[in-house]
């Protein structure tokens, strides 16, 4: 028998993330330039908001297509679109 949860699976989905998933900066994306910042150590928890989308966001769409929330970060150009590979899941 089908479940009918299992037909939306892919809605929202890139890889193994979902939209509502608390992240953190994986090893590689601590290692690029561009996710370097005085104040973010990579270590900051984030919230994914949006997988794909329009540009408002900056960055490109098919790219970089996860957009994350940082929590407790001040706006000063933090970077918020990342490469699924950039991110790692945060174990609660």
């Amino acid at each position: 028998m089908k479940q009918e949860w299992k037909d939306r699976e892919h809605l929202g989905k890139q890889g193994k993330f979902r939209v509502g998933d608390l992240v953190q900066l994986s090893a590689y994306g601590k290692s690029t330039e561009q996710n370097n910042n005085q104040h973010f150590d990579g270590e900051e928890l984030g919230l994914i908001i949006k997988i794909g989308g329009s540009s408002i966001y900056g960055g490109d769409i098919r790219k970089y297509p996860l957009v994350v929330q940082w929590i407790n970060i001040p706006n000063t150009n933090v970077a918020v679109r990342f490469f699924f590979r950039e991110l790692k899941l945060k174990r609660t």
